[in-house]
């Protein structure tokens, strides 16, 4: 679903890069979130959108080697610095909105990670279609987008969000390039609620340090959730796999 009005890319940058810096001081859960897809992340690795390394970290630890891309030339800036003494990781930038670039496209990749990326391309489906024929035969494209149309609000705007997925539409956009999609979870229903008051009660147009350490805090409570299956939550996982 494509909101009545598209996010400003420039104003989304920079409120973006904020979260990002945040999300530096909430190890606990960058860590949850990559438990989820760490099971599918094996060999040679893709991760689009990876940002200034939250997650690229723990990526690194379970792969063979990694391509680790972005947009924004002070991400990749600070990608480079982090991975600089790292022989299996490659820094390279990715527009995916347009066809990869060589240094990305001459490779084959086991596994591509997109976690919160797909949903501030306008044309998921054109970028889905580019990502599956760069895998490898039964390679993976593991998933993690934001949930929940109904709570698309100011945030989502802010953050430069297009949609919100729920699991019938992730299903049905891993699926147009003939990939075999597992099916998607939800996960973190207190952080839904949370998103929901900022971002549709409050209109808030960002997340505060406060905010994202208080989370971080509670995430021993949050992540018991694992032990039930949700029927809602803030984001969705999965991954499609390529047939062999």
């Amino acid at each position: 679903m494509i909101p009545a009005s598209s996010p400003d890319s420039a104003v989304a940058s920079e409120i973006g890069g904020r979260a990002l810096e945040a999300f530096t001081s909430a190890p606990r859960l960058n860590r949850w979130i990559y438990s989820k897809l760490a099971p599918h992340i094996r060999g040679d690795v893709l991760e689009i959108g990876g940002g200034i390394g939250n997650l690229s970290r723990l990526i690194v630890g379970g792969a063979s080697t990694v391509v680790v891309s972005d947009i924004e030339s002070h991400y990749l800036d600070t990608l480079r610095q982090t991975f600089a003494d790292n022989p299996r990781v490659t820094v390279a930038c990715y527009d995916l909105e347009r066809e990869p670039s060589p240094l990305i496209a001459e490779r084959r990749y086991d596994t591509i990670v997109a976690v919160n990326v797909i949903e501030h391309i306008r044309d998921d489906d054109g970028l889905v279609r580019r990502l599956a024929k760069l895998l490898k035969p039964g390679g993976k494209i593991a998933v993690y987008v934001p949930a929940c149309p109904f709570a698309y609000g100011t945030l989502d705007r802010a953050f430069g969000h297009y949609r919100r997925y729920t699991p019938e539409a992730l299903s049905t956009l891993l699926s147009g390039p003939g990939l075999d999609v597992a099916p998607p979870r939800y996960m973190n229903l207190l952080g839904l609620a949370g998103w929901i008051v900022n971002g549709r009660l409050l209109r808030r147009a960002g997340l505060s340090h406060p905010q994202i350490a208080m989370f971080e805090r509670l995430m021993p409570l949050v992540s018991l959730e694992d032990l039930v299956r949700l029927p809602l939550g803030l984001g969705l996982y999965t991954a499609a796999r390529r047939s062999a």
